[in-house]
């Protein structure tokens, strides 16, 4: 085989139907157009799948079939600032398509030194276990003793279990042993993975954990040109005005600014108006102690962890971020950091995304707020009366997440996300915010509508990282060698070819597998990318193999039933508000997805790349 830089080389495949582990050598191929991460997953997962399997996947995706994907790529644990992530992918569980999710923190560099690039699960264990790899060796180990444990609670038993203080672990809580629908994973305390249910995923194999100690060089191709390019780039970082604010106040630098712009939806994307004074970035520090934490790498420290007094006891809380704070705070009505917290704490200790637990529970409000449905919601109560589910009542909301977690009463209903909430309530389909089954996240589409378009046509629905066009219209992200630079934010006018670059670019990103906080120009990037493989690309080279990704995963989704008539964005996200920045703007975009079809060159009837654009990516039908 070709030498690989950057990688391993190697992917391991472990079958807990047979306890069976196989090593194979990664295609040096596959590593320069999939580039590893996200994109090398879906191709792995691709290559795994059968017509029968997608068949029995659309009916049940927790199926054992089912492969998981964890996954570094070339630029993760070099010295390119801020390459500390790693991804998880699968089929979610949550929208029935193709779903991937990534994180930060150590673990990722663990998991590049493991001497594997990808770590591919598949089958089911007939019992509780979790996986260690020590140097490359891999153990299945029985997990029977910590079946039940919250994230934390797991982390710490494993490293005692194991002694050795340099044992990384990615785990679940409560949420994923219960198969809740968006349960996702938690490395390195609480750094999550999640979106899309990757934490059911494996607690749908029974897998606990995946726990290693890795100390594995990688070589690089160019050492001395990587230095110089890192130098450059941290150059950038340090002037970036973003990045600085970044710094300073973490991701809820943005609650105050997405409120000016009308993008912090509250009361269930009805309103952009709510009281935003002890949720900003400046009141968190202001109200507690509050200490910046980096992922390994991280030359901005966007991450916190805030101290908080509850019943005597002092909790250290990793958090809050914006979407966590917007989605259990002014979308639900809650306007108390305090209690934000606590249900930031929860959902760390359990394991499940708050994007989709907050706008489930919201939905659930907005429902009884509006008096819809209220005979079948209260088929669903038991503990919980129907007069407790308000606006603002942040007990109930705490209470809910205990329900979702649990699986309990109403909380079985809320685990399985708005989609289908609407189905099992018989209330209107465009009532439920979600696209593809994805709970859409804290960027009302109305503020920035190109971000509308994005929602429309992401390879796993919802999703404000896989394609962040309001960072480009609100000036915070340019990219001038692909002509992606600020415009009018409330008109599409030549917008979708700059949408595409930009999903094109996320996915490059999430493939590399690097944070797209740090935003260095396009050819920088290129730079550094063949310093570290050797591979030799250049800007349009590199751009397509984003493309190539992004279609590959979109002809998975697309053999799990997904068509054009899915690319669409509901009803209670595109009616026009009656005040506030975003006053009186509606979302008409089919004639935008349209033009987004011809340049992507997706067939309009059937929703798939057509075949002139597979063959010139070089994907081949199986």
């Amino acid at each position: 085989m070709e030498k690989l830089y950057g990688y391993n080389g190697t992917s391991v495949y472990i079958d807990l139907s047979n306890r069976e582990i196989d090593i194979k050598d990664i295609n040096p191929k596959d590593a320069e157009k999939y580039i590893g991460g996200c994109g090398l997953s879906s191709k792995l997962i691709f290559d795994l799948l059968t017509e029968e399997d997608y068949n029995t996947l659309k009916n049940n995706p927790l199926d054992k079939i089912n492969p998981i994907v964890f996954a570094t790529g070339p630029i993760t644990a070099t010295s390119r600032p801020s390459s500390g992530r790693y991804s998880i992918s699968a089929i979610s569980p949550l929208t029935g398509i193709w779903g991937e999710a990534t994180s930060g923190g150590f673990f990722p560099a663990s998991l590049k030194k493991s001497g594997f690039d990808t770590i591919t699960i598949t089958g089911k264990s007939d019992s509780s276990v979790y996986i260690y790899i020590r140097e490359k060796n891999i153990e299945i180990k029985d997990a029977s003793q910590i079946w039940g444990l919250n994230t934390y609670e797991t982390q710490e038993k494993i490293k005692k279990e194991i002694g050795d203080n340099r044992v990384r672990i990615s785990c679940i809580g409560k949420a994923g042993e219960k198969l809740v629908k968006y349960a996702c994973v938690i490395n390195d305390n609480g750094r999550a993975a999640g979106r899309c249910g990757m934490g059911a995923v494996l607690g749908s194999k029974n897998v606990k954990a995946l726990a290693i100690v890795g100390s594995e060089k990688i070589e690089i191709k160019d050492n001395e040109k990587l230095r110089e390019c890192v130098s450059r780039a941290k150059k950038i970082v340090r002037q970036t005005f973003y990045t600085r604010f970044l710094e300073q106040f973490g991701t809820l630098l943005y609650m105050d600014m997405g409120q000016i712009f009308g993008d912090t939806p509250a009361f269930y994307f009805t309103d952009s108006d709510f009281l935003s004074t002890h949720l900003t970035g400046r009141a968190l520090k202001e109200q507690f102690p509050v200490v910046s934490a980096s992922c390994v790498g991280c030359t901005i420290g966007c991450g916190r962890k805030t101290y908080l007094e509850s019943n005597g006891d002092e909790i250290e809380i990793d958090g809050p971020e914006y979407e966590t704070t917007a989605t259990y705070g002014p979308l639900c009505g809650v306007t108390t950091m305090e209690q934000i917290l606590k249900m930031n704490h929860l959902s760390n200790q359990e394991g499940i995304d708050t994007i989709s637990a907050g706008v489930s529970i919201a939905f659930l409000i907005y429902l009884v707020e509006n008096k819809i449905a209220l005979e079948e919601i209260g088929k669903h109560l038991n503990s919980i009366n129907l007069s407790e589910i308000k606006w603002g009542n942040a007990a109930l909301v705490y209470r809910l997440i205990e329900k979702i977690i649990k699986r309990e009463g109403i909380g079985n209903l809320l685990a399985e996300g708005t989609k289908a909430m609407a189905r099992e309530l018989n209330v209107e389909p465009g009532l439920a915010a979600h696209v593809k089954g994805l709970e859409i996240p804290m960027h009302d589409p109305r503020a920035f509508v190109a971000q509308g378009l994005c929602y429309m046509t992401n390879s796993r629905g919802a999703s404000h990282k896989k394609g962040d066009y309001y960072e480009v219209d609100n000036d915070a992200v340019s990219y001038p060698s692909l002509r992606i630079k600020r415009k009018e934010r409330f008109t599409m006018k030549r917008k979708e070819r700059s949408i595409i670059n930009v999903q094109d670019l996320r996915a490059i990103d999430d493939s590399a597998i690097r944070c797209n906080f740090v935003h260095l120009p396009f050819p920088l990037t290129v730079e550094i990318f063949n310093a570290i493989t050797g591979f030799n690309y250049n800007l349009k080279s590199l751009l397509k193999c984003g493309e190539r990704i992004n279609n590959l995963k979109r002809l998975i989704s697309w053999k799990l039933g997904i068509t054009r008539k899915d690319d669409y964005l509901p009803k209670i996200i595109t009616h026009p508000l009656d005040h506030g920045p975003t006053k009186g703007i509606s979302l008409q975009l089919e004639d935008n997805l349209r033009n987004y079809y011809r340049i992507r060159k997706w067939d309009w009837e059937s929703g798939r790349p057509n075949q002139e654009k597979l063959s010139e990516l070089g994907i081949e039908l199986n």
